[in-house]
């Protein structure tokens, strides 16, 4: 198997000048690069810088996949988003990079089993900027998500404690059941994790999303121009560079917490959340094969009241004479087949049938798609 790497970053908050432009030229020659975002794919090579330190320099989300399933998904927030106490997690699956200015979150797996290529890969990217919005305006359950992945894959290993705040985990969004899907986030953990939080002490979940008058009355005229200096100059400025440029103090100051998440907490919890957990899938299930009945029930009752229709089709298609007619001519026969014994009625159904076949009796090719109705 040849090697294949996958490489995406893009700017969610500005734009690349022509000079970050030049600079990541010069570490990739083949790379589409635009305003605001980076794609390459290699194979027997690779980028001339590590992916970690382009992100740092240029970019808000990224995400890198390799063909022997190697993959990182790369979120960067402006400092002192999410506090030090949630980022004490030490595990090969997450790693965070602090700089002055930023955040870094990597989010990894270092070998991925199942089917992946650029399609997935570009689909799991859709989410990353609502994971990064939801990760600034405090919504940290991503970090919870890692944290209950180690527990479940390191158990063996002490995990540091994570400060016990009540969010919500049984209603997520369409981007964390994405990433929890990808990054094998135990699901009776996560249970456990709601049966914890419904009847454990916790601290309460803070959004930091300012309104804009009270941010507005807090500006200074410096602070101002710096906001309309940075607007011409990039000809646009979101939010949360906005609340970044003129931030007096770190999002989130370091708090004393009172309430932690540690294994020992958790662990009368599991058996009675995978029990719930299985419950739930198998109701779900049931409640899925149910509908699927009804709706094929419907469609043979359709087609049976329209059965006359469906031998005239079936008749018209074998007379094309050609492979395609033949297919959707037997496709039909099988449903009516199925329609007429939904119905109690497969004498019927013989006696049409034998007249097809008689019909049709030097069509070997048709014959031969209908063998299994002829025994």
């Amino acid at each position: 198997m040849s090697e294949y790497q996958y490489y995406r970053f893009e700017r969610v908050d500005g734009y690349l000048d022509s000079n970050a432009r030049q600079a990541l030229r010069a570490i990739s020659r083949r790379a589409d690069i635009t305003a605001t975002s980076f794609q390459v794919v290699y194979n027997f090579s690779d980028l001339k810088a590590k992916a970690y330190e382009i992100m740092l320099k240029h970019f808000d989300i990224g995400f890198y996949y390799a063909n022997w399933g190697s993959m990182d998904a790369y979120i960067k927030l402006p400092a002192g988003t999410i506090p030090d106490a949630m980022l004490g997690l030490s595990t090969d699956g997450f790693n965070v990079h602090q700089t002055g200015g930023w955040q870094l979150l990597t989010f990894s797996i270092e070998d991925h089993d199942g089917y992946f290529d650029d399609e997935d890969a570009d689909d799991f990217f859709l989410h990353l900027a609502g994971l990064r919005n939801a990760l600034i305006q405090g919504d940290w359950r991503l970090i919870y998500f890692m944290w209950l992945k180690a527990l479940d894959t390191n158990d063996e290993e002490e995990l540091d404690a994570i400060p016990l705040i009540q969010f919500d985990f049984e209603r997520l969004s369409e981007g964390l059941q994405a990433f929890a899907a990808l990054y094998a986030t135990p699901l009776p953990w996560v249970k456990a994790l709601t049966m914890v939080l419904n009847e454990q002490p916790s601290h309460p979940a803070k959004h930091t999303q300012p309104q804009f008058d009270d941010w507005l009355k807090t500006l200074t005229e410096a602070e101002k121009n710096t906001l309309l200096r940075t607007l011409f100059e990039q000809g646009q400025l979101t939010r949360h560079q906005a609340v970044a440029l003129t931030r007096k103090e770190p999002a989130n100051k370091d708090e004393t917490y009172q309430y932690w998440l540690i294994p020992d907490v958790l662990a009368p919890y599991i058996e009675t959340a995978q029990r719930q957990l299985e419950q739930a899938q198998a109701e779900a299930l049931a409640k899925k094969l149910a509908l699927e009945k009804a709706e094929k029930e419907k469609a043979l009752i359709d087609l049976y009241n329209q059965r006359d229709h469906y031998w005239q089709q079936a008749h018209e298609q074998a007379d094309r004479t050609c492979p395609s007619g033949y297919d959707v001519a037997s496709r039909y026969l099988h449903q009516l087949c199925e329609a007429y014994q939904f119905h109690g009625n497969s004498a019927s159904f013989d006696q049409r049938f034998k007249r097809f076949v008689a019909a049709n009796s030097r069509r070997k090719a048709l014959l031969n798609r209908l063998s299994d109705l002829l025994k």
